[in-house]
């Protein structure tokens, strides 16, 4: 468990994990973010919870269930199931239990069966359900990283926060229920939200059995002075967390990028599938080896709405910036060990070939 004196080192209000109070700005929302990857079952999750713009009572949820080999299922609910300590969406309830140390993700229904190159190719169409349980617990295990300062000018969010957890819990589909031990993330984040302006972005989160954890995100909107280049690490060695200088990771799109020039599938990109990051620390520079495992996909609409899979036909229906987040489960070596954890990737539709 992580002493209290490196747990909150931006000494954030533990009351801002809560629920926010909805504020009357036009597109204000509020979202959370839980992925988790269990690497001896080959499962995990995917989820993303915001509340509808539109009537801020609503949450709306997308949900991505990794399965061994390609397969996936996948959902999407909303409902008004949030109450005073999280997000709610239909069968979906999320809780924080003690801020910045302890939240339970669970889910209680149907999901559709598709596959990665099903999701990162195309929209997911409507298809037969299947039942899926799981019980999951999100422990703090680095340091909640307050990412507001960066936060300026940025289009999808005012205030933004991130923590690298353990998660232990179960998993139920086809009737079989499997042990879930697994390295994950979660976020949280409010304000106006527009994906519009989003470009691009490649972010990675890891952690590692002696308890250390990395972190690396290179993140652009359109307009100049938003581009967000950055890293963490957390030692696990009664050091602080510390803001690092990120000198390598791989490419991440430009206005500049030629249509049709970048996979649509991360995973068929050897550029991508296998890659590293380089932070510049105060030890001197730390190189990690990354590898994707796996896909999940969600088409991002403007101004903050998220489709299942990869919707190419937006591109003629009004949304020629609509944009693919691939969320990717990945393996990771680092002086000797091997960690797992995370790998976003957004780019927009048009890039992708």
């Amino acid at each position: 468990m992580i002493e209290n004196k490196l747990l909150n080192p931006s000494n954030v209000d533990p009351v801002m994990e809560l629920p926010h109070a909805a504020q009357d700005i036009p597109l204000w929302t509020e979202y959370c973010y839980f992925f988790g990857y269990d690497p001896e079952a080959q499962m995990g999750v995917s989820i993303h919870a915001g509340r509808e713009p539109s009537d801020t009572s609503i949450w709306r949820a997308t949900i991505s269930i990794y399965l061994p080999g390609e397969n996936l299922l996948v959902a999407k609910y909303c409902g008004r199931d949030g109450h005073a300590r999280g997000a709610g969406a239909g069968p979906l309830r999320v809780t924080c239990v003690e801020p910045m140390r302890l939240w339970t993700v669970e889910f209680d229904g149907l999901c559709q069966a598709t596959t990665r190159s099903a999701s990162t190719n195309a929209a997911h169409p409507d298809s037969p359900s299947e039942l899926v349980k799981f019980f999951l617990t999100f422990e703090g295990a680095a340091p909640f990283w307050d990412m507001n300062a960066l936060m300026q000018n940025q289009s999808w969010a005012s205030y933004h926060w991130e923590q690298i957890c353990s998660i232990k819990g179960q998993l139920t589909v086809g009737g079989k229920t499997t042990n879930i031990s697994a390295m994950g993330v979660r976020d949280h984040s409010s304000g106006p939200r527009d994906y519009g302006p989003l470009l691009s972005n490649f972010w990675v989160n890891a952690l590692f059995p002696d308890g250390a954890a990395l972190h690396g995100v290179n993140s652009r909107c359109e307009e100049e002075g938003t581009e967000i280049r950055m890293g963490y690490i957390f030692r696990n060695d009664g050091s602080p967390l510390e803001n690092c200088e990120l000198v390598e990771l791989p490419h991440v799109c430009t206005l500049d990028t030629p249509a049709g020039s970048v996979a649509r599938d991360p995973l068929t990109d050897p550029d991508v599938r296998k890659f590293r990051f380089v932070l510049n620390t105060k030890d001197g520079l730390e190189e990690v080896e990354g590898e994707l495992l796996h896909t999940a996909s969600t088409t991002y609409l403007s101004p903050n709405d998220e489709l299942l899979g990869t919707d190419f036909t937006q591109l003629t229906k009004g949304q020629p910036k609509a944009s693919q987040l691939a969320e990717s489960p990945a393996r990771f070596t680092w002086r000797g060990q091997t960690g797992y954890g995370g790998v976003e990737r957004i780019a927009r539709l048009v890039a992708l070939k």
